[in-house]
């Protein structure tokens, strides 16, 4: 058998954590009607901290979507901060000034429920959160802050190095690179060697599938693997199936379709999506339908369903999840951890959605959906989705996997589907 992911390290024979750091991933294409068009009209060239928060606070007040869903009153803020800016601009520009700034806007921002929301300094500088001070970053990202320190994010080499060698016969797997955004897509298949039933098996460490299935260039193609996953769906050749969306950030809008359409014959409305629709704090478009669309060949999927996450399956991942659980008569499962709770994507362009990431000149930028989802009974998930089979990784349980490679939330996903 060969091996699998020879661009990572070599996994050791304990199996040691690669801590992987980063943001989320988000899609890249859009389901939506078209929005008149404006200029962003928070793309200020700031010149000292008092003109910082002026395009801070009304790029905020123009752009963000979630204002009616929020608690924090942002022209509260603005009374509280603006003399804390203005008090800046007063003393001597140094490291200090500097922090002062960033934690001004963290303390701003740090309640917001937008799981995209993201401050970028590019000066960077030391900012209190919670509980600790963090020195050095350029980045405040709350929610994935909180996330980790619930537990860290166990590596794909991980998983899939226990998966390949301990679970799974008919091993397969297919690597992209996109040179553009020098993002990696890897997916596996796989039957399950374990339990009396015959259970299909794939992991996505991104949404790509698409982008992947049409590429020319790949190293390891995946078109192949893809075909041969979808068709066995197609023919419903097994008695289920584990899709594995852990720590998978989120992806190409696209692979909504290209995926969960192959489990079903006809369209399906699994939620909703809405917009800015101008400059005003709650000018947003009308909730508009999404729909998945049935993929050439797709067959009703009857079979049971079992979808792995955990607290860093987020974005597109989340999306997936909403319209697995959308398709009629679908025996859909998720077990593992509740997910990230992203509750937005990033599509299109921030001009043509009227709102979204804005500039902050010279000093940094925000990065904030540009694109609201709700689920087919209109809730955002600002929680997360909540598992039906909760089984969590600490600190115990990781050191278990490390010294005897049995994954505790397969091993559950497993069972599901043999009952």
């Amino acid at each position: 058998m060969s091996g699998i992911k020879i661009y990572f390290k070599k996994v050791s024979q304990r199996l040691s954590i690669y801590i992987v750091a980063g943001v989320l991933a988000a899609g890249f294409f859009s389901c939506r009607k078209n929005i008149e068009k404006r200029e962003l009209l928070s793309n200020y060239e700031e010149n000292n901290f008092s003109e910082l928060f002026q395009s801070f606070w009304q790029g905020m007040n123009t752009n963000y979507l979630y204002w009616d869903q929020e608690t924090v009153d942002w022209d509260n803020m603005y009374r509280t901060y603006k003399p804390k800016f203005d008090s800046l601009d007063l003393r001597r520009y140094s490291d200090t000034t500097m922090n002062m700034c960033f934690q001004y806007m963290a303390d701003m921002t740090r309640d917001l429920k937008d799981g995209q929301y993201a401050l970028q300094l590019w000066n960077g500088g030391d900012f209190r959160f919670e509980d600790s001070l963090y020195k050095g970053y350029i980045s405040f990202i709350p929610k994935l802050l909180r996330t980790q320190r619930i537990h860290t994010a166990l590596p794909d080499t991980l998983f899939d190095y226990i998966v390949q060698y301990n679970y799974l016969k008919d091993f397969d797997y297919g690597v992209y690179r996109n040179w553009n955004t020098n993002s990696i897509f890897q997916i596996i298949t796989g039957r399950l060697k374990k339990g009396q039933k015959n259970i299909l098996y794939t992991s996505l460490n991104l949404f790509a599938i698409k982008e992947a299935y049409n590429a020319t260039n790949a190293s390891r193609p995946p078109r192949p693997v893809i075909k041969n996953f979808f068709d066995n769906i197609h023919k419903s050749n097994c008695d289920g199936v584990i899709i594995d969306l852990r720590n998978n950030r989120g992806g190409n809008l696209e692979d909504v379709d290209f995926l969960v359409g192959q489990f079903t014959s006809k369209p399906m409305l699994f939620g909703y999506a809405r917009y800015k629709s101008g400059v005003g704090r709650l000018d947003y478009t009308p909730p508009l339908p999404l729909n998945i669309t049935q993929q050439a060949g797709a067959t009703d999927f009857k079979k049971p369903i079992v979808i792995l996450a955990d607290i860093y399956s987020a974005a597109l991942s989340e999306v997936v999840m909403q319209a697995f659980k959308a398709l009629p008569g679908a025996k859909v499962m998720v077990v593992g951890e509740h997910t990230y709770g992203t509750s937005g994507l990033f599509t299109g362009n921030d001009i043509s959605t009227n709102g979204g990431t804005f500039a902050l000149g010279t000093f940094g930028g925000v990065r904030i959906s540009n694109t609201a989802l709700q689920d087919k009974n209109h809730n955002f998930n600002f929680s997360g989705i909540s598992p039906d089979f909760e089984v969590k990784y600490n600190a115990s349980s990781i050191d278990q996997m490390l010294h005897t490679g049995v994954d505790i939330q397969l091993e559950k996903a497993i069972q599901v589907i043999n009952l």
